[in-house]
């Protein structure tokens, strides 16, 4: 992943974007929901800029292996394509519906015309921001900004005796968490409802498990670089048995 400026990039291909970033400690599956909340004049300008020419930007993940770029986290190299949703102002708030779309890989990094500053609970308006670089930088933004390459769809098809004894695991799982917590037992009748949606083996209903059980950053990072879905299904696998080794750990702590 290079490290460029705007005027550097003069022809794109067809597979290539250049996207804003915004960048969380988490990624986003392809397919997957999040409820955002946005208050930084840097995302507000984000914002502004995608929805009102009903754009995507990129969700990535901050990556603490690599050194501070002005000041700045560098992310890693991979991400999700968003669709904003729902959007609605809540006092100084903006509240949307990040959809995840389409995963993408990095090419080139753009950083923000400004260094970050700590504002304390007052922040600036976005227009007094600008002020400070637009007559140098009249191309510049608040936000990070990236060449992209869109990744493919995923290889390949999941075995379905495989697949069914994931959802089995995965049952099995959630279970073990209820009983752990102490819910009431009326909620496992809808386990078997919740297993309908990924009844078809199919790419969505692999990310849509991915979402619910991955929440590791390595695993994140190795599903959305995954090039067939068999990896995938196999990162979802190992997860639920590192889960499930956990709860056996804590029960045996606890007799």
């Amino acid at each position: 992943m290079d490290i460029c400026n705007f005027e550097d990039i003069t022809y794109l291909q067809d597979n290539q974007k250049l996207i804003p970033l915004f960048t969380l400690n988490s990624l986003l599956m392809p397919g997957e929901k999040m409820l955002m909340r946005v208050f930084e004049p840097r995302y507000k300008q984000m914002l502004d800029d995608v929805v009102i020419d009903d754009l995507y930007y990129g969700h990535v993940m901050s990556n603490p292996a690599m050194k501070m770029l002005n000041s700045w986290s560098i992310p890693f190299d991979i991400g999700t394509l968003v669709k904003v949703e729902k959007m609605e102002e809540q006092g100084t708030n903006i509240m949307y519906d990040a959809i995840g779309k389409e995963r993408f890989r990095i090419i080139s990094l753009i950083e923000p015309s400004l260094p970050p500053e700590d504002f304390g609970s007052i922040f600036p308006s976005v227009s007094e921001l600008e002020e400070r670089y637009l007559e140098e930088e009249p191309n510049g933004k608040l936000y990070s900004r990236a060449l992209i390459e869109i990744l493919p769809p995923l290889k390949g098809e999941v075995d379905i005796i495989k697949w069914d004894n994931l959802l089995i695991l995965w049952e099995h799982y959630i279970k073990q968490i209820i009983d752990l917590i102490g819910i009431s037992e009326e909620i496992k009748t809808h386990i078997g409802d919740m297993k309908e949606i990924f009844s078809n083996p199919v790419e969505e209903s692999v990310w849509a498990l991915a979402s619910m059980v991955i929440d590791t950053q390595e695993g994140q990072v190795s599903c959305l670089k995954a090039e067939f879905v068999k990896e995938v299904v196999s990162i979802i696998e190992s997860n639920l048995q590192m889960k499930m080794k956990r709860i056996s750990l804590f029960r045996e702590g606890n007799e």
